[in-house]
């Protein structure tokens, strides 16, 4: 039991120098263990044998995003527009914002197509209305991508290793060091396949921001007779009733210069006869 033991921690620090980036042959790992069972490491070899092929098919991993602005007199309607070509690409829109304030003026869409499908959406949408931006940034995330199948693959060797050495545990202590260690990169290689499939939809799937809003030559108010009467009539209300208040505002000086008036006739005739009568 103490060499079984011995074995299973000689395989445990095999599996940490094989993640650290070691080389280990088959005769060194078949000298501990038996020859493991293909079908314990299906999950694992599958990730690395689908990011493989991916690799295989191209020898460089861009993540492409474009920004374009368009104009036009029909916000709603190229709005429309916009989701009707995204459709006919196979796009999707990961989001949708729609500003009103009396009427339609502002919308934006963020929208994920294809890749080999970019050049010719953003073409197509340049007939939707006038473009007064347009930007496209290409990002290279071939070292990444290498970098994280370098360490799935890794991983992997390291977890078929575990598990050889799991199936010969005959010990509770040993298995639970096994367990914990298999564990522990079992978590760590699914980590680092998520990323790698994030990675990979954004190299599929291009990102294109889409603003729209209305030109401000188009945006004239167009003639309204019956408005014009409505306006007029207010208009006439407004200064009907600035005249009466004026008026009012008028009638404490009015009567003051009334009794001004008076008092001076009064004053003036009463002169008049003290006048006749010396």
């Amino acid at each position: 039991m103490r060499r079984s033991r011995a074995a299973i921690l000689a395989g445990i620090g095999l599996a940490a120098l094989t993640l650290g980036g070691c080389t280990v042959n088959e005769s060194d790992i078949g000298s501990m263990a038996e020859p493991m069972n293909i079908g314990s490491m299906d999950s694992g070899s599958i990730a690395s044998e689908s990011i493989s092929s991916d690799q295989e098919a191209s020898d460089q991993y861009l993540t492409r995003n474009s920004s374009i602005s368009l104009q036009g007199s029909d916000v709603a309607d190229m709005t429309n527009n916009v989701l009707a070509i995204t459709n006919e690409f196979g796009g999707v829109v990961a989001q949708q914002d729609i500003r009103t304030d009396s009427d339609q003026n502002y919308s934006s869409l963020t929208v994920r197509i294809p890749d080999a499908e970019l050049e010719a959406y953003l073409d197509r949408l340049a007939s939707v209305g006038e473009v007064t931006f347009l930007s496209t940034s290409t990002l290279d995330v071939t070292t990444t991508v290498i970098d994280l199948d370098s360490r799935i693959d890794t991983l992997n060797t390291s977890i078929a290793t575990l598990t050889t050495l799991q199936a010969d545990a005959t010990s509770v202590a040993d298995l639970v060091a096994v367990e914990s260690e298999l564990t522990a990169r079992t978590a760590e290689r699914d980590s680092l396949v998520a990323q790698r499939e994030f990675l990979q939809d954004q190299v599929d799937l291009s990102t294109v921001y889409v603003s729209i809003s209305a030109d401000p030559s188009a945006t004239t108010d167009s003639p309204n007779f019956i408005q014009g009467i409505l306006d007029g009539w207010n208009a006439l209300i407004n200064t009907f009733a600035a005249a009466i208040t004026f008026a009012g505002f008028l009638v404490p000086f009015i009567a003051a210069l009334i009794a001004i008036v008076v008092v001076i006739a009064v004053i003036r005739i009463v002169i008049k006869q003290v006048r006749q009568r010396s």
